[in-house]
């Protein structure tokens, strides 16, 4: 793999988890659903089962050699946490932000959020105001831009085998913004580099 980006700064890419990387069930205990093959573990009174899309592991070690990978969930966060470690996928996700700590979200140069959500539902508002842009009438007319600059969106994982869209497939769009984004915020470093020369001049 290729080695992480030195210059990535505070850039970061953003996953959603479920229907994103992961497909989880919640049924109440006792229930049937005790004896599925599929990996498991119980939380508050309940048999939670969980499975992760095929290529969940390959993409996110992919993004985590490039750049700083955080998890962006409208699920409590210590629960997609369990997921995550039930699926041995936790170690290739840095902090995990749900409802119940959005407000530790960091401020970042530019980033990129990948979701299986369309970009202009409501989860996607949540997600974008934690991450300090809100929809306004200020900013009406350049929103539909701007989730096209910052929102990836994949197909939702229902579980099974079968993945319809690899998310791996998605990794040159999140390069490109990655990119672009990494690219604007460094012109004016370079900028201020220079004034200091031109006035010793």
């Amino acid at each position: 793999m290729s080695k992480k980006i030195i210059t990535a700064g505070n850039h970061r890419v953003f996953v959603d988890c479920d229907r994103t990387l992961v497909n989880t069930e919640i049924y109440p205990l006792p229930s049937r659903h005790i004896f599925d093959r599929r990996p498991k573990f119980f939380f508050r009174w309940n048999t939670v089962l969980t499975e992760a899309r095929p290529s969940a592991k390959v993409f996110l070690q992919e993004l985590g050699s490039k750049y700083e990978v955080a998890m962006l969930t409208l699920g409590h966060s210590k629960f997609q946490a369990k997921v995550l470690k039930e699926l041995g996928l936790a170690d290739l996700v840095g902090e995990i932000y749900g409802p119940d700590n959005c407000d530790m979200v960091p401020p970042t140069n530019g980033f990129v959020l990948v979701d299986d959500m369309e970009p202009h539902s409501l989860a996607i508002a949540y997600k974008m105001r934690w991450l300090g842009h809100q929809k306004g009438l200020e900013n009406l007319h350049i929103w539909p831009d701007k989730l096209a600059r910052h929102i990836v969106q994949c197909r939702p994982f229902m579980g099974g085998i079968e993945d319809s869209e690899p998310l791996t497939d998605l990794l040159p769009s999140v390069h490109e913004r990655m990119a672009q984004m990494m690219a604007e915020n460094q012109e004016p470093e370079k900028e201020q580099e220079i004034e200091p020369e031109k006035e010793q001049d």
